[in-house]
Protein backbone atom coordinates (compact mmCIF):
# COMPACT_ATOMS: atom_id res chain seq x y z
CA UNK A 1 0.00 0.00 0.00
CA UNK A 2 1.36 3.35 -1.03
CA UNK A 3 1.66 6.13 2.12
CA UNK A 4 -1.62 7.95 0.80
CA UNK A 5 -3.67 4.37 1.26
CA UNK A 6 -1.84 3.41 4.29
CA UNK A 7 -2.50 7.10 6.13
CA UNK A 8 -6.66 6.81 4.90
CA UNK A 9 -6.99 3.48 6.33
CA UNK A 10 -4.90 4.56 9.57
CA UNK A 11 -7.18 7.52 9.87
CA UNK A 12 -10.95 6.17 8.76
CA UNK A 13 -10.86 2.80 8.24
CA UNK A 14 -9.66 1.44 11.36
CA UNK A 15 -11.06 3.94 13.72
CA UNK A 16 -14.09 3.67 12.12
CA UNK A 17 -14.31 -0.42 12.80
CA UNK A 18 -12.80 0.11 16.76
CA UNK A 19 -15.61 2.66 17.13
CA UNK A 20 -18.35 0.28 16.21
CA UNK A 21 -16.82 -2.42 18.04
CA UNK A 22 -16.47 0.14 21.19
CA UNK A 23 -20.15 1.37 21.26
CA UNK A 24 -21.72 1.05 25.17
CA UNK A 25 -18.67 -0.81 26.13
CA UNK A 26 -16.51 0.29 29.15
CA UNK A 27 -13.04 0.75 28.27
CA UNK A 28 -11.55 2.84 30.46
CA UNK A 29 -8.60 0.20 31.43
CA UNK A 30 -7.82 -0.54 28.29
CA UNK A 31 -5.32 1.48 26.09
CA UNK A 32 -8.28 4.08 24.79
CA UNK A 33 -9.14 4.94 28.40
CA UNK A 34 -12.86 5.67 27.35
CA UNK A 35 -16.50 4.95 28.76
CA UNK A 36 -18.23 5.14 25.49
CA UNK A 37 -21.55 3.62 27.19
CA UNK A 38 -24.69 5.82 26.69
CA UNK A 39 -27.79 5.41 28.98
CA UNK A 40 -30.85 7.30 27.58
CA UNK A 41 -33.72 8.14 29.56
CA UNK A 42 -36.17 5.84 28.03
CA UNK A 43 -39.85 7.39 29.31
CA UNK A 44 -42.12 5.90 26.75
CA UNK A 45 -42.83 2.56 24.70
CA UNK A 46 -41.64 4.37 21.81
CA UNK A 47 -38.03 5.48 23.53
CA UNK A 48 -38.10 1.85 24.86
CA UNK A 49 -38.82 0.13 21.65
CA UNK A 50 -36.23 2.23 19.63
CA UNK A 51 -33.46 1.78 21.98
CA UNK A 52 -33.74 -1.64 21.93
CA UNK A 53 -33.54 -1.54 18.12
CA UNK A 54 -30.39 0.63 18.37
CA UNK A 55 -29.12 -1.70 20.96
CA UNK A 56 -29.26 -5.17 18.80
CA UNK A 57 -27.95 -3.09 15.90
CA UNK A 58 -24.88 -1.96 17.95
CA UNK A 59 -24.40 -5.79 19.22
CA UNK A 60 -24.46 -7.12 15.73
CA UNK A 61 -22.27 -3.83 14.55
CA UNK A 62 -19.66 -4.82 17.35
CA UNK A 63 -19.95 -8.73 16.46
CA UNK A 64 -18.88 -7.70 12.39
CA UNK A 65 -16.50 -5.08 13.57
CA UNK A 66 -14.72 -6.89 15.82
CA UNK A 67 -14.48 -10.23 13.59
CA UNK A 68 -12.92 -7.48 10.79
CA UNK A 69 -10.50 -6.03 13.28
CA UNK A 70 -9.77 -9.73 14.47
CA UNK A 71 -8.59 -10.83 10.48
CA UNK A 72 -6.81 -7.42 10.01
CA UNK A 73 -4.42 -8.25 12.72
CA UNK A 74 -4.13 -12.00 11.02
CA UNK A 75 -5.93 -14.15 13.13
CA UNK A 76 -8.95 -16.60 12.96
CA UNK A 77 -10.20 -20.31 13.93
CA UNK A 78 -9.45 -22.99 12.05
CA UNK A 79 -11.77 -25.78 11.08
CA UNK A 80 -10.63 -27.94 13.62
CA UNK A 81 -10.84 -25.16 16.58
CA UNK A 82 -7.02 -24.02 16.99
CA UNK A 83 -6.02 -20.55 16.31
CA UNK A 84 -4.18 -20.08 13.17
CA UNK A 85 -3.03 -17.51 10.20
CA UNK A 86 -5.97 -15.62 8.61
CA UNK A 87 -4.71 -15.75 5.13
CA UNK A 88 -5.35 -13.41 2.42
CA UNK A 89 -7.59 -14.87 -0.53
CA UNK A 90 -5.87 -14.90 -3.64
CA UNK A 91 -6.49 -13.20 -6.04
CA UNK A 92 -8.12 -10.54 -3.94
CA UNK A 93 -7.76 -6.95 -2.60
CA UNK A 94 -7.78 -8.23 1.25
CA UNK A 95 -5.89 -5.86 3.67
CA UNK A 96 -4.29 -6.83 6.60
CA UNK A 97 -2.08 -5.35 9.05
CA UNK A 98 1.62 -6.56 7.13
CA UNK A 99 0.56 -4.72 4.34
CA UNK A 100 1.51 -1.28 6.14
CA UNK A 101 4.77 0.00 7.56
CA UNK A 102 5.80 -1.45 10.83
CA UNK A 103 2.93 -3.56 10.52
CA UNK A 104 3.24 -7.31 11.74
CA UNK A 105 0.54 -10.36 12.22
CA UNK A 106 -0.27 -10.41 15.65
CA UNK A 107 1.07 -13.95 16.81
CA UNK A 108 -1.97 -16.81 16.65
CA UNK A 109 0.22 -18.94 18.62
CA UNK A 110 0.05 -16.92 22.00
CA UNK A 111 -2.96 -16.78 24.64
CA UNK A 112 -3.84 -13.31 23.11
CA UNK A 113 -3.80 -14.66 20.11
CA UNK A 114 -5.33 -18.05 20.92
CA UNK A 115 -8.65 -15.70 22.70
CA UNK A 116 -8.71 -13.78 19.36
CA UNK A 117 -9.08 -17.16 17.42
CA UNK A 118 -12.09 -17.83 19.81
CA UNK A 119 -13.84 -14.71 19.68
CA UNK A 120 -13.25 -14.20 16.20
CA UNK A 121 -15.12 -17.76 15.85
CA UNK A 122 -17.83 -16.68 18.77
CA UNK A 123 -18.57 -13.65 16.11
CA UNK A 124 -18.67 -15.49 12.97
CA UNK A 125 -21.55 -17.75 14.64
CA UNK A 126 -22.91 -15.54 16.85
CA UNK A 127 -23.76 -13.07 13.70
CA UNK A 128 -22.66 -13.68 10.22
CA UNK A 129 -24.78 -16.86 9.66
CA UNK A 130 -27.10 -18.71 11.50
CA UNK A 131 -26.39 -21.40 13.62
CA UNK A 132 -27.31 -24.61 16.00
CA UNK A 133 -24.41 -25.14 17.65
CA UNK A 134 -22.16 -24.05 20.48
CA UNK A 135 -20.25 -21.58 20.36
CA UNK A 136 -17.43 -19.44 21.72
CA UNK A 137 -19.09 -16.46 24.27
CA UNK A 138 -19.01 -13.43 22.76
CA UNK A 139 -21.52 -12.03 25.22
CA UNK A 140 -19.18 -12.07 28.71
CA UNK A 141 -18.90 -8.73 29.84
CA UNK A 142 -15.29 -9.88 29.64
CA UNK A 143 -14.39 -11.16 26.41
CA UNK A 144 -15.04 -8.46 23.83
CA UNK A 145 -13.09 -6.08 26.10
CA UNK A 146 -9.52 -7.80 26.70
CA UNK A 147 -10.22 -8.73 23.19
CA UNK A 148 -10.49 -5.16 21.91
CA UNK A 149 -7.35 -4.17 24.44
CA UNK A 150 -5.83 -6.91 23.16
CA UNK A 151 -6.38 -5.45 19.06
CA UNK A 152 -5.79 -2.15 19.94
CA UNK A 153 -2.61 -2.41 21.48
CA UNK A 154 -1.04 -4.33 18.62
CA UNK A 155 -2.59 -1.58 16.21
CA UNK A 156 -0.89 1.04 18.47
CA UNK A 157 2.78 -0.74 18.99
CA UNK A 158 2.72 -1.30 15.43
CA UNK A 159 1.09 0.87 12.82
CA UNK A 160 0.30 3.65 14.83
CA UNK A 161 3.69 4.18 16.45
CA UNK A 162 5.85 4.25 12.99
CA UNK A 163 2.95 6.31 11.32
CA UNK A 164 4.02 9.03 14.51
CA UNK A 165 -0.20 8.89 15.31
CA UNK A 166 -2.15 7.64 18.36
CA UNK A 167 -5.00 5.67 17.32
CA UNK A 168 -6.88 6.55 20.48
CA UNK A 169 -7.01 10.45 18.77
CA UNK A 170 -8.71 8.89 15.81
CA UNK A 171 -11.20 6.59 17.47
CA UNK A 172 -12.43 9.75 19.66
CA UNK A 173 -12.33 11.86 16.90
CA UNK A 174 -15.41 14.48 16.30
CA UNK A 175 -16.85 14.55 12.98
Amino acid sequence: MNPNQQDEWITKHIPHRVRAAIARLDLEKSLLRVKAVLDPILQTDTDKVYWRCAGDSIWEGRLAATRWLIEFVGIRQSKGGTSTVCEKRVPSEDVRIDDFDGGRLLDHLTDDGKLLASVWKGCSLASSHATNCHHPSVSDQDVLPKALAIIVKHLQDTIYQKAGKELRDYVLERV
